[in-house]
């Protein structure tokens, strides 16, 4: 039987200490975030805003003298908050182009969609959110005012401005930068604004006059990035939707690939056996983006389409299909995948995290690999595996509650009971 100490409150110093508060979960059964099978009749008892314990009902109990909440789940889930490792907060997912963003918007507004947008996050089970890219300081006040207790939040993680060439992709956000030099001083500067990564694009992308199928940088410059950002221990992560690029990054030693769609120069879709295990060989992993793609067919769906739309939206669903093909080819050929939405982009609203779980079903992982690269590979690479990701002892409470079995059906994982973030419920 696990039992622990339990401090009264006492003076110290002529501080007052109070008594931990203690929370019992008692869910239907738990997925722990790793590839080990659910678990049932477990319980998890959390201390503040950690876990103190977890085990079988009959073995946990509240420390000697304590007393504490005890919170019943009976046909639900437990399971860790769910990590996005790939998301634009200061983008509205309606539609509107990165162009428009810049054109239309200030800063100010900018920073209240990316309050406005994780809060939504927050109460969809994501207690972690990676911000790739956003406008000059916004993202970098956001993470300060949910740090504060300004805003309601989940723990964020933020790259600030991506590292572009000038005129490349998302150039507007405010870091172009060229030239080894260039490059080397963008990555120093966003470092010391307080980056917890840096993201590099790689290649063009959805912003108009870049070329989404060419490697935008010289290998000598993403070299340089990838050694400054690890100078710093800072993770490195370049947008690539190219064969070339990803090739490009992988030797330069960057630890990560967001989208990581398999195209030669011409837009084509060509599965690359070599470049699979190369980056398998250098472990880097992969965020395939899948489920931004599949967004796009709403523009299409519940109306009568022109025969031109028709056409449209059958090359979409068959460069869907291709690219789910080769998330799972990636999957198989031993590549650690991490779920990241890339939501606040296109017609991809905040909330509804889900769906990228459920594109990774579909590219044949199966429900539990899915969770698993939503929170505890995420984790892992973002240097908080140590923190968040899996339910362990010792590990922030940051959890997610859910109605029915998201091992047996991974859309159960939107069917939302109670988030906790370090302990605390989300009301």
């Amino acid at each position: 039987m696990y039992t622990a100490r339990v401090n009264k409150t006492w003076m110290l110093g002529g501080h007052m200490t109070t008594t931990p508060k203690f929370t019992m979960l008692k869910p239907a059964r738990v997925m722990d975030g790793t590839d080990t099978p659910v678990s049932t009749r477990k319980v998890v008892l959390l201390q503040d805003d950690r876990i103190l314990a977890i085990g079988p009902e009959n073995q946990i109990v509240f420390p000697e003298a304590a007393t504490g909440e005890v919170l019943e789940f009976p046909n639900s889930t437990l399971l860790p908050g769910l990590i996005d490792c790939h998301t634009h907060t200061n983008m509205p997912g309606t539609g509107r182009r990165g162009e428009d963003v810049h054109r239309e918007d200030t800063d100010d507004i900018r920073l209240m969609r990316s309050a406005h947008n994780v809060a939504i996050a927050l109460q969809t089970g994501v207690t972690t959110v990676c911000d790739c890219g956003g406008w000059n300081q916004t993202t970098f006040s956001l993470k300060e005012a949910i740090n504060q207790g300004l805003v309601a939040g989940p723990r964020v993680l933020t790259a600030g401005r991506p590292i572009t060439t000038t005129g490349g992709h998302c150039w507007f956000m405010g870091s172009e930068a060229d030239g080894v030099d260039g490059v080397r001083q963008a990555a120093r500067q966003l470092i010391k604004e307080g980056a917890d990564f840096l993201k590099v694009m790689g290649t063009g992308g959805s912003t108009l006059g870049t070329d989404p199928f060419r490697p935008a940088f010289s290998q000598e410059e993403l070299q340089a990035i990838g050694e400054e950002g690890h100078r710093r221990n800072r993770v490195v992560v370049a947008h690539c939707r190219t064969n070339n690029a990803m090739r490009m990054v992988v030797d330069a030693g960057f630890d990560a690939i967001m989208h990581g769609w398999f195209t030669d120069d011409t837009g084509k879709k060509i599965y690359d056996e070599r470049l699979a295990d190369h980056i398998a060989s250098h472990e880097v992993r992969v965020n395939p983006t899948l489920q931004i793609t599949r967004s796009r067919f709403q523009l299409f769906e519940g109306r009568e389409l022109t025969s031109e739309e028709q056409i449209q939206y059958t090359r979409m669903q068959a460069n869907h299909a291709e690219t789910l093909n080769h998330c799972g080819r990636l999957f198989k050929a031993g590549i650690k995948l991490m779920a990241g939405s890339d939501c606040g982009w296109g017609v991809y609203p905040f909330g509804h995290f889900d769906r990228e779980l459920l594109a990774l079903v579909n590219a044949g992982l199966t429900p539990t690999q899915a969770v698993v690269a939503g929170t505890s590979n995420n984790a892992e690479l973002l240097g908080l595996g140590d923190v968040v990701g899996t339910i362990e002892a010792g590990k922030s409470a940051d959890l997610l509650v859910v109605d029915g079995n998201p091992a047996e059906d991974i859309g159960d994982i939107a069917n939302v009971t109670a988030v906790f973030k370090a302990g605390v419920r989300i009301r």
